[in-house]
C-alpha cells in the first residue's frame, strides 16, 4: 500500500496539499467520486478512505487535474484585466468630475491652504494681543508675563496645524 496506506479524503487533502498539489477536501471528494472505480474508495465509520499512494499516482496521470501554473498566468491576466476596468473607471470619473466642475487642481488647493494659514496667524496675533490685555486687566497682573505663554500656545497650535496640512500635501513644512 505504500507510505501513508489508506487515508481519509480529509487527511488526503491534507497531505496533497503539504505536497504541493494544493486541493480542498470538497473538491478532493468529488474527485474520488468522479474516479471512483480507478481510485476504489471504501466506506467506514471514520468516513471515506481511499488509498492515498493510488490517488497521488492517479492525480499525476490524469489530464483534467489542471497544473497551476498555467492557472496561476490566467488568474494574473484576469487580475490585469479587473485592474485595468478599474483604473479606466477611475479616469471616467475624473472626466465627469472636471466636466462638472467638481474636481479642483492642487496648485489652487494649496494656494488657498497658504493664504488660510497666512490669515489665521494673522487673526491669532491680534487675537493674542487682544487676550493678553484682557487677563492683565482682569487679574492685575503684568502685560509682558502673559503675551509669552499666549504666543507659545499659539506658536505649538500653529506648528501642529501645518504639520497636518503638509501630512495632506497641502503645504510645505516651512509656510
Amino acid at each position: 500500500m505504500g507510505k501513508h496506506g489508506l487515508v481519509t479524503i480529509s487527511k488526503a487533502a491534507e497531505l496533497l496539499t503539504a505536497a504541493g498539489d494544493a486541493v480542498v477536501r470538497s473538491s478532493l471528494s468529488r474527485y474520488v467520486t468522479k474516479y471512483a472505480d480507478a481510485l476504489n474508495p471504501k466506506k467506514m465509520k471514520a468516513g471515506t478512505v481511499i488509498d492515498f499512494e493510488l490517488l497521488v499516482k492517479h492525480r499525476k496521470e490524469n489530464i483534467r487535474v489542471e497544473d497551476k501554473k498555467q492557472y496561476d498566468q490566467a488568474r494574473g491576466r484576469a487580475d490585469e484585466a479587473a485592474l485595468n476596468i478599474r483604473a479606466q473607471r477611475q479616469l471616467r470619473e475624473i472626466e465627469i468630475g472636471s466636466r462638472l466642475g467638481g474636481l479642483t487642481p492642487t496648485s489652487e488647493v494649496q494656494k488657498a491652504a497658504h493664504e488660510a494659514v497666512a490669515a489665521m496667524r494673522s487673526a491669532f496675533a491680534l487675537a493674542v494681543n487682544d487676550a493678553a490685555a484682557a487677563i492683565a486687566d482682569a487679574t492685575g497682573a503684568d502685560l509682558r508675563m502673559i503675551q509669552p505663554h499666549l504666543r507659545a500656545f499659539e506658536r505649538v497650535g500653529f506648528e501642529h496645524f501645518v504639520r497636518i496640512l503638509a501630512e495632506y500635501n497641502l503645504i510645505d513644512r516651512q509656510a
